[in-house]
């Protein structure tokens, strides 16, 4: 697309103007040549200038509006100081997308399956915020403030930032959503009834208006995404909605006796079970759609490291799919990760990836070698056999000392490894587990 030099000066003062109130030391700038350069811009520099752009967003605010407080069209439009026709236009707009995912606004209602509702707008709110601000209003923010503290005060919990960060986006839609009448409507766990639950059942209710029955559902998925998310026993006892948990359990049967097809490797685990079934629970509940480990492109680096897993997953994904158990392509992309996180740290890779035997001799010494296989013990998921003498199975020599006739590829250091002999050891790596996986 062409553009003049004269708008492409103007976008950039103006990215400037609004990054010199975000940080003094960064700025966008043409050099000489004509390319376009960055001085000092870093993701959290990125992430708050797209902030300052939502905040401004027409669309967006007419989203938030609805949301918060739904709050009609007809007093927006005066709230947004714009046109009455603009304004509508965005609003079409906003209806359109949300048509997509099967919601609705209704009497300035935000409508629709209310667990698909509360995922869409917390993936949503957690994507842009997350670890910047959280953007509701003072008294949702210290509601939210309240309940995370008395949380950790019963439980006795240590909440890493990055949970609690989620964990008080979560609490601040779910307030909302309960806020404005929007309830769940099953009962998904049974749960202990302790101080914090009574604390909390009065805190959501202050004006006495949700009926027991409702609470007890709202409390239960509160104490569900704790329990997935935090990782503890004390918060669900049981899960109560047989049917979805059932189908969660079908899934997990079905993959560890794939696995055992694949491998012949029998997933004997009580944890790796637990953990499998509690995957497929979380999904079939919330299927969150926030952008963090959903790109498929990523799956590059996996596929070369633990090509055996990576495909084992992939066949697994095209046997369920014939279900209608993933609801977008994003969903599928970070089960992907959950997956192969799970298998790749709790199972034995010696017994599932192909080995790749690596002799290492460097005439400095045993304590060189040792070093130099020190350094790649972070990539021992690609069962790596470490050889100190070759052998009929070395796949790979690697000295300081060249040796001729050798049936194996070498790789030679004459001086202590640089950043990209490292880079070059990697990538030889990922060719011969490639061919190993391929024979």
């Amino acid at each position: 697309m062409a553009i003049s030099s004269y708008k492409v000066e103007t976008y950039i003062d103006e990215l400037n103007t609004y990054l010199s109130l975000i940080s003094k030391d960064t700025e966008i700038y043409i050099k000489k040549s004509g390319e376009i350069t960055c001085a000092n811009l870093d993701y959290v520099t990125v992430k708050k200038i797209r902030i300052k752009f939502m905040r401004i967003c027409e669309l967006f605010n007419i989203l938030d509006n609805f949301f918060i407080n739904e709050i009609p069209m007809k007093k927006q439009v005066s709230l947004l100081h714009s046109s009455q026709t603009s304004s509508y236009v965005k609003f079409r707009h906003l209806k359109s997308l949300l048509n997509e995912e099967n919601i609705l606004i209704k009497k300035s209602r935000i409508i629709g399956n209310e667990l698909s509702v509360r995922s869409i707008f917390f993936s949503t709110y957690y994507e842009l915020f997350n670890g910047i601000e959280n953007p509701f209003p003072k008294e949702i923010r210290q509601m939210t403030d309240r309940i995370i503290k008395q949380f950790s005060s019963q439980y006795i919990v240590t909440i890493p930032r990055t949970k609690e960060i989620k964990l008080a986006i979560f609490i601040s839609v779910w307030f909302i959503r309960i806020k404005n009448k929007h309830f769940i409507q099953e009962t998904y766990v049974d749960y202990v009834k302790n101080d914090f639950t009574k604390w909390l059942k009065k805190a959501i209710n202050s004006d006495s208006s949700i009926d027991d029955e409702q609470i007890e559902n709202e409390i239960g998925y509160f104490l569900m995404f704790c329990h997935f998310e935090i990782d503890n026993e004390q918060f669900v006892t049981k899960f109560m909605t047989f049917d979805l948990y059932q189908e969660a359990v079908k899934l997990t049967q079905k993959f560890i006796s794939m696995f055992f097809d694949t491998f012949s490797y029998e997933i004997r685990d009580d944890f790796i079970e637990k953990e499998l079934t509690n995957i497929h629970i979380k999904w079939l509940v919330y299927r969150f759609k926030n952008q963090s480990f959903i790109i498929k492109g990523k799956f590059n680096y996996f596929q070369e490291t633990n090509p055996a897993i990576d495909k084992f997953i992939q066949d697994f994904f095209r046997e369920i799919e014939k279900s209608t158990f993933f609801q977008s392509n994003s969903e599928k992309n970070k089960l992907y990760y959950d997956y192969l996180f799970l298998l790749v740290t709790q199972l034995p890779m010696e017994e599932i990836e192909t080995p790749l035997n690596i002799c290492i001799d460097f005439s400095h010494g045993n304590n060189y070698n040792s070093y130099i296989k020190m350094m790649l013990q972070s990539l021992q998921s690609m069962n790596l056999i470490f050889e100190a003498k070759i052998s009929n199975n070395t796949k790979l020599f690697l000295s300081d000392c060249a040796m001729d006739k050798l049936n194996c590829e070498q790789l030679i250091w004459k001086k202590p490894p640089t950043s990209n002999d490292w880079k070059e050891l990697g990538e030889l790596l990922v060719q011969l587990k490639e061919a190993a996986f391929e024979r």
